[in-house]
Parts: C-alpha cells; structure tokens; sequence
C-alpha cells in the first residue's frame, strides 16, 4: 500500500519525523495567530435573520407628545419608502407589546411624552433578498440623520439570536458623589464609545435636568371660598391630563371606542413664560357654593422648578448605564479599541486602575471622586460563554488523559492522544476563515462553534486509539516492528476513519448554512477533516517512542 510505505518512510527517518513537528507546530501557531490579527474574529452568537425589527425613540426630558409624534411620522414615511417593509405600529408615550428582546429593555417601563416604541414588520425571508439585520444597517444611519428631531435618540433594536440583555455592551458607571456627577463621567464615556466605527445607539440612560412648572394648591383659600377641593383637583386634571367621560360602540369598529375630554388649558404650558401662563390660567374658573365664579389662579401658587431626576441602582447600589449596540460586528472588538481610549484619554484628569476582567476604575485627581466601570449587556454573557465552555474543553481533555492513562498505563501515550485530539482545534479555525471568504457576512467564531470542538475530543480520541490498539496486536500476533506495525495499522484504519470523516462531513454540511448553529456545522467539518490528518501523520509519529513500553 502506499500510504502504509509513505507512513513507514516518515517513521524511519528522524528527519521527516521532526517536519511533521514542524508543520503541525507552524499551522497551529498560524491559526492561533488568527485571532490577535482578526482574521477569525468571536462572538456569542451571529446575526438572527428575523421578520420583525424595532425602534425606540427617546427625545430630550420634558419634551411633549406632538414633538415625539412628529419624530415617528418622519421615521415612518422613510421606512414606508422601503419595498421590505410591510407595516409599522407606532406606540406613543408607551412600549410596545413586550416580545423577545423587550423583555429586558424595560419597554414596560416606558410612560413619558418624550418615549416611543415602534414595531417594523419585514418581509419574509424567501420574498426579500436581503437578511433583516443588513436591512436595519442601511436604514439606520439614513434615518438617524434625517429624523434625529429635538435631539431624538433612535435606536434600531433586532431580536436577539441568544439570551435577551439590555444592550449589546452596557457600561455600569458606579460611584461619584453625587448623581450630577455620575453623569457627568457617564456622558465622557458615551463620547469615547461615539468614537468606535462599529459601535451604535449609544445612549446615556440617566434623565437629563428640565424645568417644570409645579402646582400647589393653598386648601385654606379653597375651603374659605365654599369651592370642593375635589372640583379644583378634577378641573386641573381634565384640563392637563384628560379624562374618558364614556364610550362609543360602533358596528364596525373591533373595541369600544372613548370620549376623551381634555380642556383647552393643555395648551397653557406651550409658551414657557410664567407670566403668560398665569394669565391664561386665571381663565380657568369655577363656581362656588354661592354660586360665584372664581378663577383657579386664586388658590394656585405656579413654580418653576427642576425636575428630580430618575435614580437607578443595581444590587442596592446607585448606578447609571450607557448603552451601545454593534453594527454587524463583535462586541469585544470595539470595546477593547473603546477601553483603550478610555485608559489614555482619562489619565489626565482620572488615575486609571485595572479591576477584575475588562472592568476598570477611575479616581478623579481633583475631587478623589472614585468611579467604578463595569461591563454588562451581551459582551458579559459572550466572555461567560466562552470562559464556561472553555473550561469544559479543559476537564473533557483532562478526564480523557486519565482515561487513557488507566487503560495504557502510560503518560506519554496519553498525552499523544491528548494532545492529537487538540491539534485538531487546526482545522476548526481554518475551515472558519475558509467558510469567511465565501461569505458574504462575517463568518464569526461563536459558542456553537465551541460545542462542536468539544463534541471533536471524542473523535479525535477514538481514531488515535484504533491505530495504537491495531498496532499492538500487530506487533503481537505478527511479530512486525514497531515501525511497520504503526505504518500497517494506520493504512488500514485509514479506510474506517474516512468514511466516518466522510459521515460526518455530510452531516454537518446542513448546519453549516444556518444562522446560529452554522459555527457548530463548519467546527464539525473542519474538526473532522484535520482529525483525519493527524491520526494518519501526527500520530504515528507522536507514539512510535512510547508504544514500546506498553507492549
């Protein structure tokens, strides 16, 4: 046979024993390699091709709800103008229907003027030649920089293809004195992410200062006067806030509809001069027990003042979070480019401190304010992924080398068949790079991909053990060298071997095209393929020293 002469040639010779070292040594250093210069790049999980996107609006605190009205109308007519998109549901003032991702984005938190969520609905996959996530790539920047109103923050929110988060990295801004600075440092932060290319929607989750006109009521005055407290709270209600007095039924309408009676007073809070507003509401009357009309400016005290600011905490801690989605890219990349600028363009007025992980910690040089910077969001669940999963890659490799030490008896063999099984972490990262330059998108290292390469150990395991079990018999029952045994068991087992190569290979073809488990397809196939090589070269050579001494 000549592949069992080839095998037999490497084996005698120390020379081409030691240019399989080499190789293997040089494609593996190569396909690490590939990671620092972000030919292979990771993520938690690619893009979800869905038939649904949404948008949330945000406009400046203290904004009204015809301003936010009018930021939707212009998203929606330029959305109207794009031929995938079916129909859109606007929900003023309010979330929208929670779903997948809302669940975390506090959608059902939402009740101010200056809030809206819109629902986008897409054509199906097979009718649009564009997946729904390059879809919302495009029409995000056009959008954004036409209908940015009031400075309206509009964020294009995708249905996650893994665990829902808040926000692709969230930055928890810990510390400070007071919230005012809390902020302040948050805003710095915002501005470094702004910087990063790939980096989206960023926003500051912390309520901005706004004045606000207050209303107190003097009870003395309203009692003496024989007006009902009741009646001025009522006045004032239906004329700022509304009220449903009762409800239409309509045959063809699907629900009731309501009589909405808001008094014309809404509209005294347009102009912002005190003055005007107090003399439009000394138009607002009401009618005494004697039957005298009396304006309600009589018992109202009007005052300008600034609203109290929204406090968030997590783990009882006061905490503010600056947000940031990616756009068609890792999270990990921007961050680290972000985390560096943060360390070089703070230091002059923070000393900058290296906590667990990424995190890190700022002290303000003046103020010795300390602030303390974590990061959230899916950046956390990707690190944690590939941290967990890493981790069983390690025990699944150390419980196989004590397998094989108990069955050989022998370190050295185990630590071949080991070593053989992660070598083949080779072909999992060039068949990614290789599945990349035929793809469109980015072909990203994800958690599916590590599953696959876990599921590989046994593999690889298995191949390695059929050749050093057939040449021991070999050597036993024919009395061949260890060199000829090696050569003639790994020719023969190379016909098995292929063919559940090849099994494999066809099977994992299936996934190798789907969104979320194409990772786990192409670390199969790649996986399986390098295994084939290894066992037939890299084996033979790594155990002819050993197989001796368990003979």
């Amino acid at each position: 046979m000549k592949l069992e002469k080839f095998i037999y040639n490497i084996l005698e010779s120390k020379t081409k024993s030691l240019m399989v070292y080499l190789i293997t040594l040089v494609l593996f250093i190569l396909s690490v390699l590939t990671f620092p210069t972000e030919i292979t790049k990771a993520k938690m999980l690619p893009g979800k091709d869905s038939n649904t996107f949404s948008i949330y609006v945000d406009l400046v605190d203290g904004s009204n709800i015809n301003q936010t009205k009018e930021v939707t109308k212009c998203i929606s007519n330029h959305l109207q103008k794009n031929e995938n998109i079916t129909n859109i549901s606007v929900f003023l003032g309010e979330g929208q229907p929670l779903d997948f991702a809302a669940l975390v984005k506090q959608s059902a938190l939402k009740d101010k003027e200056s809030q809206a969520e819109m629902m986008v609905n897409i054509k199906k996959a097979e009718d649009r030649n564009i997946t729904s996530y390059n879809l919302v790539s495009s029409l995000r920047g056009q959008i954004q920089e036409k209908c940015s109103l009031y400075d309206a923050n509009i964020k294009f929110i995708e249905l996650p293809a893994g665990p829902p988060v808040l926000a692709s990295i969230v930055t928890e801004i810990y510390g400070g004195n007071s919230f005012e600075s809390r902020r302040d440092f948050a805003v710095r932060i915002a501005d470094i992410l702004k910087k990063q290319s790939t980096l989206v929607d960023i926003d500051v989750m912390a309520d901005d200062d706004y004045y606000k006109y207050e209303l107190s009521l003097d009870n003395n005055k309203v009692i003496k006067s024989g007006v009902s407290l009741d009646q001025i709270k009522n006045v004032l209600f239906t004329a700022y806030e509304g009220v449903t007095i009762s409800v239409v039924n309509e045959n063809k309408a699907e629900n009731q509809i309501p009589i909405f009676l808001r008094l014309d007073a809404s509209r005294l809070f347009e102009n912002k001069d005190l003055n005007s507003i107090k003399n439009r509401l000394q138009s607002l009357k009401v009618k005494n027990a004697q039957g005298f009309m009396i304006s309600i400016l009589e018992f109202v005290e009007i005052k300008k003042v600034i609203q109290e600011p929204t406090i968030t905490s997590k783990n009882l801690t006061k905490m503010i979070n600056v947000i940031a989605e990616t756009d068609k890219e890792s999270q990990i990349y921007p961050l680290l480019d972000a985390r560096s600028d943060m360390k070089t363009l703070l230091s002059d007025d923070f000393e900058v401190f290296n906590t667990d992980m990424l995190n890190l910690s700022f002290i303000d040089k003046k103020t010795n304010e300390r602030f303390d910077l974590v990061f959230d969001g899916e950046l956390k669940v990707t690190l944690d992924t590939f941290r967990d999963l890493g981790g069983a890659f390690i025990i699944a490799m150390v419980l196989i080398f004590f397998l094989m030490v108990m069955y050989y008896k022998n370190f050295a063999i185990a630590g071949g068949i080991v070593l053989a099984s992660f070598v083949s972490i080779i072909g999992v990262i060039f068949a990614h790079v290789i599945m990349d330059l035929f793809t469109t998108d980015t072909f990203y290292l994800t958690a599916t991909s590590l599953i696959g390469f876990i599921g590989l150990i046994g593999i690889n395991s298995r191949n390695s053990t059929l050749i050093i079990d057939f040449s021991r018999q070999l050597v036993k029952e024919q009395n061949l060298s260890i060199n000829e045994a090696i050569a003639r068991a790994t020719a023969t087992r190379s016909k098995p071997i292929i063919l559940t190569v090849l099994t494999m290979v066809f099977a994992s073809s299936l996934l190798a095209t789907d969104a979320v488990f194409g990772g786990l397809g192409v670390a199969l196939i790649g996986g399986t393929l390098m295994s084939y090589v290894v066992s037939m070269f890299f084996v033979p050579v790594s155990i002819k020293n050993q197989l001796e001494k368990v003979l």
